[in-house]
């Protein structure tokens, strides 16, 4: 019998195996890859920098992740590659462009696989038993714990805890099997290649580019984005669905979009992929000896950073569980507030936010044109970008009700089911 088995061994779990060892308890991880150091689910291994984002302001330095207003620190000695600036691009080239004054990063890219061992490696100092290459496939609660089912090596395994933190990701097994995403509401399934590139014409190292429109062949973003593997390799990553998967928007972008001509000569180093379905975040992400963190509790990712104070808080909580006081109410008033997708009103302002398919090619063009000399304060993730987008652009709304009268009220409509009050 474990005091808390942890599911899963990326950032939230190894996080939340060590933030709980640290108070003495016996942790078991169990984990379905058989090396960490390779990465294979597709991941973009960025911090992101906007201010405030999901309530803390990380900071890189001395060597450690720092997290100040959650007050504690993760080691990190890796590489680290600065992002500064992001931009919006329309399918005939307008931009958006969003960085800081000081040119200090919106972005910084770092070398996930080494974070993780790293992590490891303090989890095995403190005692943490690690069982690689296990799957857990169900885990249900008993009168005192709970019985997971796993795999381990080819053998069938029981293994008991009083506490489970459940941190297997967007797809988690563990928490489908508890019954705890019965009533979470499936939004849809997506599909992500990311496409590690050599050899792009005008690429440039410093710069986050997401190419919105039906010109760049997708129905969503096609996003650019620099890679750890040097200053002149590139990562593209490639949303879509079983109808138009990422392979057929890959071939489509690089020949037929207007920027075809960039990747005439790009080779293709290496790929990761994953399959995502979106469900409704848990607002209550535990039960009575059971409790969810990270990506599988999330209706988008938490991001490496988010996934890092969710393991630290989780640890936390499931001491204080074990020792008679509410820490998954404490866990759940914190996931509450600290993530935005957590709020009532969240998936009807990410509507409002949204650009494609929402508007045609002509339309993103024209909207992007009214901005584009402007330079808008730093921002990298999909929630202060838009915003910041959005308000610059409805500066002007009034000359948009004069040149573009249906458009108008096309957004008019748009943010009025969303955002109350935007055009009062």
């Amino acid at each position: 019998m474990y005091d808390v088995a942890v599911i899963g061994a990326g950032p939230a779990g190894l996080m939340a195996a060590q933030s709980a060892a640290a108070h003495g308890l016996k942790i078991v991880v169990i984990e379905k890859q058989p090396d960490l150091l390779k990465v294979r689910r597709a991941c973009c291994q960025q911090l992101v920098m906007d201010e405030n984002y999901e309530q803390e302001n990380i900071k890189l330095r001395d060597g450690k992740l720092i997290f100040p207003n959650n007050n504690f620190s993760v080691d990190y000695n890796g590489p680290a590659w600065n992002i500064t600036d992001t931009y919006f691009l329309s399918p005939h080239g307008h931009k958006i462009h969003f960085t800081y004054q000081d040119k200090r990063p919106v972005a910084i890219k770092f070398d996930k696989a080494l974070l993780l061992q790293t992590l490891l490696e303090k989890c095995e100092k403190a005692g943490v038993e690690t069982r690689f290459s296990a799957v857990a496939y169900g885990a249900k609660e008993t009168a005192d714990g709970v019985e997971i089912n796993a795999s381990c090596k080819g053998a069938h395994a029981i293994i008991k805890a009083r506490k489970i933190i459940v941190a297997d990701g967007v797809n988690s097994r563990i928490a489908q099997s508890l019954g705890m995403n019965q009533n979470r509401p499936l939004f849809t399934s997506a599909l992500c290649i990311i496409y590690t590139l050599a050899s792009i014409k005008e690429f440039d190292p410093k710069a986050l580019k997401w190419h919105m429109g039906r010109a760049y062949q997708s129905k969503g973003p096609v996003i650019l984005t620099p890679s750890l593997d040097g200053k002149d390799i590139a990562d593209l990553v490639i949303m879509g669905n079983s109808s138009e998967p990422p392979e057929q928007i890959f071939n489509n972008f690089t020949t037929r979009s207007p920027l075809a001509y960039m990747y005439e000569k790009a080779q293709v180093i290496a790929r990761t992929g994953c399959m995502v379905r979106a469900y409704m975040s848990m607002k209550v992400p535990c039960t009575r000896n059971a409790l969810v963190i990270g990506d599988a509790a999330a209706y988008v990712e938490v991001e490496v950073q988010g996934a890092l104070m969710c393991g630290h808080h989780a640890g936390n909580a499931v001491y204080k569980e074990l020792n008679g006081e509410d820490g998954f109410k404490q866990y759940t008033a914190w996931w509450q507030k600290s993530f935005e997708f957590n709020s009532d009103d969240y998936l009807l302002v990410a509507q409002g936010y949204a650009l494609v398919p929402t508007y045609t090619d002509d339309e993103l063009d024209y909207l992007f044109f009214l901005i584009e000399n402007e330079t808008l304060d730093g921002a990298y993730g999909q929630y202060r970008a838009p915003r910041l987008m959005w308000n610059a652009i409805l500066r002007h709304r009034e000359r948009i009700a004069r040149e573009e009268p249906q458009l108008y009220e096309k957004i008019k409509k748009n943010r009025e089911m969303t955002l109350k009050g935007t055009f009062d």
